[in-house]
């Protein structure tokens, strides 16, 4: 896979950053801190990118629930190409289609993490879809 073989083998570890202030989408009204899953993806869409779409999803929806029901999480898809979300390619260092967990706190971006190994564990679902549960689960341990 072109991807795989262009990223340096320390680069496909998660990568966590400090949100720039000045990137930051604030909204003052929230009071809370949250976690956001994002799937991004493009206008084209192969089989290995709706798996590892499918598959998050399903274990962000089954195995974290009471997050998502009570608000600090959240599951959403993002299209790149769609001119309003192209900020994203630069601000999470987009180089594909990924799954980035951000974390906002009281409405500000303070926290992000790329989940790159997604691409080399989706052939094996239920080892990509441990990988996503255990980072998430440490996210979300940030939080509260």
């Amino acid at each position: 896979m072109a991807f795989r073989n262009s990223v340096a083998s320390n680069e496909r570890q998660a990568i966590t950053a400090q949100a720039r202030v000045g990137d930051a989408e604030s909204n003052t009204s929230d009071t809370r801190t949250r976690v956001v899953a994002y799937y991004f993806h493009t206008n084209v869409r192969c089989p290995t990118c709706r798996k590892i779409e499918a598959y998050s999803k399903e274990v962000i929806h089954s195995r974290f629930a009471r997050e998502i029901a009570s608000g600090d999480l959240e599951w959403q898809l993002i299209n790149t190409e769609k001119p309003e979300n192209r900020h994203y390619v630069k601000r999470y260092e987009l180089v594909t289609k990924s799954l980035v967990l951000v974390r906002f706190d009281k409405g500000r971006e303070t926290e992000f993490r790329l989940l790159h190994d997604t691409w080399e564990l989706v052939e094996n679902k239920v080892a990509m879809q441990r990988y996503v549960e255990q980072e998430l689960q440490v996210f979300l341990r940030k939080t509260t």
